[in-house]
């Protein structure tokens, strides 16, 4: 029992760890800088699920379940992508607190070069 209750913590103690740094991160001018662990993290889920694929599809060979094997490594990919998205969410919350109406990746670029900004002639 205790050492559910330790892990139960441990967890709490990374979560609000994570939210405490991603905020940070996430109001320094640059937008870059709230992206860094939302981007490792996805980057950490991409390489699990590649190291783990091999293994996968040899168990699930001998059982002869390959649809099953896709299967677990989507589950996978999303649970181990959990992590991400919570850093995200930090992430666009904070940016919107501060004024930006839709975060980096979200907004419509306002360069020139967009697809929406012809300038038409009178």
């Amino acid at each position: 029992m205790s050492a559910i209750v330790f892990s139960l913590v441990l967890i709490a103690v990374i979560a609000f760890g994570l939210w405490y740094f991603e905020r940070y991160f996430a109001r320094k001018p640059s937008r870059n800088a709230g992206l860094v662990m939302p981007v490792a993290f996805f980057i950490i889920s991409v390489v699990a699920i590649i190291q783990s694929a091999p293994a996968v599809f040899s168990e699930m060979a001998e059982t002869g379940g390959i649809g099953g094997a896709i299967l677990t490594l989507v589950l996978s990919f999303v649970i181990i992508n959990l992590p991400t998205l919570f850093v995200y969410v930090v992430y666009y919350r904070t940016r919107r607190k501060m004024g930006e109406e839709r975060p980096w990746p979200l907004r419509p670029r306002t360069d020139g070069n967009a697809a929406n900004s012809k300038k038409h002639k009178p």
